[in-house]
């Protein structure tokens, strides 16, 4: 079986961007990293002394988005902080802020060819980061900011674009990450704006 054209390994994470209306896209600070583990609990029934079905509940995707220090844009887009007569204040969080998330990271496949990866995280819930700061010892003991990241995703469309989509069986479905490469239609503006997932025709 061949695994031609296959990817072999994905590493990085660059350019990450944000945006709060899906409209207006902004820069992030610089990221360090983006870790993402799937929300899925999976219940057992059993019957007759054995499991007859395992049923899955999939909330999407909970992790962190690392980066070299505080955003304050983001922060102040998500209600974080606010300017007051002093300075700048971290304030007590009254809303809790749906926004979108994208970055670029690296694909080589096993000929060896690299290409840059894009990827959007849809519908995010972004909790402020946590701090700890050190005194320098020997060197310099950098601090990162590390946002908690809950992904809720959004509802797949129709072709159209116009109503939620619906299976055979009548369900809708989440689309929590939607990602792009060189070769897809979409490549050269997929950090215009959020895209809104839908159907291929």
């Amino acid at each position: 079986m061949s695994k031609a054209n296959k990817n072999f390994i994905e590493y990085n994470c660059k350019n990450g961007v944000y945006s709060v209306d899906g409209s207006e896209v902004k820069p992030l600070n610089y990221l360090v990293s983006v870790m993402l583990d799937r929300a899925i609990t999976q219940t057992n029934k059993y019957g007759d002394g054995e499991v007859i079905l395992s049923k899955l509940d999939d909330s999407g995707f909970s992790g962190t988005l690392e980066m070299t220090a505080h955003d304050e844009d983001l922060e102040k887009d998500l209600g974080f902080i606010e300017e007051i007569a002093q300075g700048t204040a971290d304030v007590q969080v009254l809303e809790n802020k749906n926004i979108s998330i994208g970055f670029e990271t690296y694909v080589t496949n096993d000929a060896g060819v690299t290409m840059t990866k894009k990827i959007w995280l849809l519908n995010v819930n972004v909790a402020p980061a946590s701090e700890s700061y050190s005194q320098n010892t020997d060197t310099t003991n950098e601090a990162t900011a590390s946002y908690g990241l809950t992904v809720k995703g959004v509802n797949k469309k129709t072709a159209t674009g116009d109503e939620d989509y619906r299976d055979v069986n009548g369900n809708t479905k989440k689309v929590y990450k939607v990602r792009a490469v060189p070769t897809d239609n979409a490549y050269d503006t997929f950090f215009a704006t959020v895209p809104v997932p839908t159907a291929k025709e």
